[in-house]
């Protein structure tokens, strides 16, 4: 079964958010925005069943 998307949290002022927290200059902070992950959910999307529990992320899967 996919993955199904999460919704996004409300913010704490006191902590920053994981953004916040990473180097923006960093190879891999600016590869993430690069690859086209829309592409990957559709190539992979017909992998998954819909039976059992979710799945972690086809984003997550295909970055390890």
């Amino acid at each position: 079964m996919r993955a199904k998307s999460k919704t996004t949290s409300q913010l704490n002022f006191l902590a920053p958010t994981l953004a916040e927290q990473l180097n923006p200059k960093h190879l891999l902070y600016l590869l993430v925005h690069e690859i086209d992950w829309e592409y990957f959910e559709k190539e992979f999307s017909e992998l998954y069943s819909e039976k059992g529990l979710p799945a972690h992320s086809i984003r997550l899967m295909t970055s390890c």
